[in-house]
This record gives structure tokens, sequence and C-alpha cells, in this order.
């Protein structure tokens, strides 16, 4: 029942907004994320289509968001920006090294507008049954929300695959990271 007030709720700002629809996903079934890629959500997600992207949110994407990034070619940016932000920012080379690409994600955060982007715990770690690695984020929203991240990312031949969850440090990171760790563990390529 919670979840269906959520996704009702969702909904209806979304609608007032705007903006992409939304649509339910169930928790045991994987679903398509994109470039051939299929997570199992692990817990209901509601999701948006937006920009070729898949986001999930379980309180709405301006709370708590995982955004899965999948199969960006060399000479494309990782996010999608809007206009006024697109100038001078850089874009995803099939030669980076996860550092450059640890560095790519803090100054896409930083130029949507998030203060204070600081990665740290750069690491390997596994992306079902793929070797990828991982970074924390922390910053901060416009208004001062202090929030956390992460970034799981995994390059295959020129293209790479990257997924990021960021919710507040309050309460919503916390109670979401398991379900995220259990998603990345599940990641499988058709």
């Amino acid at each position: 029942m919670k979840s269906a007030v959520r996704t009702v709720v969702a909904c209806l700002v979304f609608a007032a907004a705007g903006c992409a629809p939304v649509t339910l996903v169930d928790a045991g079934r994987p679903v398509d994320v994109g470039d051939g890629t299929s997570v199992t959500p692990q817990i209901a997600w509601n999701q948006i289509k937006s920009d070729g992207r898949v986001i999930w949110t379980q309180n709405g994407p301006n709370v708590d968001r995982i955004d899965f990034v999948m199969g960006v070619k060399p000479g494309a940016p990782l996010m999608a920006l809007p206009a006024r932000s697109r100038q001078g920012v850089a874009t995803y080379e099939a030669s980076m090294l996860p550092n450059d690409i640890e560095d790519l994600v803090v100054g896409t955060l930083q130029k949507q507008g998030y203060a204070n982007v600081r990665a740290s715990s750069l690491a390997p770690c596994p992306l079902g049954a793929g070797q990828g690695f991982c970074f924390d984020l922390a910053f901060a929203t416009s208004d001062g929300l202090e929030m956390q991240g992460k970034v799981a990312a995994l390059k295959r031949s020129e293209s790479l695959d990257m997924v990021e969850f960021m919710a507040p440090s309050e309460y919503y990171y916390a109670e979401l990271s398991p379900a995220m760790g259990r998603i990345l563990a599940s990641m499988a390529r058709k």
C-alpha cells in the first residue's frame, strides 16, 4: 500500500511539473535499464525515462534517485544538462581512467548546480559478473541539503556504463543503500 501511495503522489507531482510519465517497477523481476543491461530492483521503484536515461526514485527525483547511464559513447556527456549549462562540459573519452571518470562526474555535478562536490574511496568493485569501479560522493543541493552518493561504472570496449545513486545524508541514503548494493550485484548483460 505504501508504494502505491508513493506512486500516486509521484505521478501527481510529475504530471503537475509536466515531466516524463512515471511507471512502477516491480521488485522481483529483472528490468532493462538500457544498452542491453538489466538489473533486479530488489524493492519497488518509481521509474522515469527522460532523455534516453532511466531514473528510479522512491520519494521523488529531487529527494533520492538512481540514474542508469548506460552505453555512453566517446564524446558524449555523462548526464543531460540544461542548454545554459552545457558549455564547457567535459565529455567521456574511451581513454579515461577511473580517476578521470571520477573527476568528470564531479565536474558534471558542479555544472548541474550542486555545491561542495567531493569524491572519495575510488576502488575496484563487482558489477554483476563484471569488474568495474566505484566511488562515493558528498555534496550539497543549491538549498543546502547535504547529500551522499555512490557511483559504480564499468567500461565495455569504447563505451561506459554508469549507475549513480544519490540521496540526502540524513536517513534516505542509509535507508536505500542496501537495495542499491543488491541492484549493482544483480547487473547482467543480455
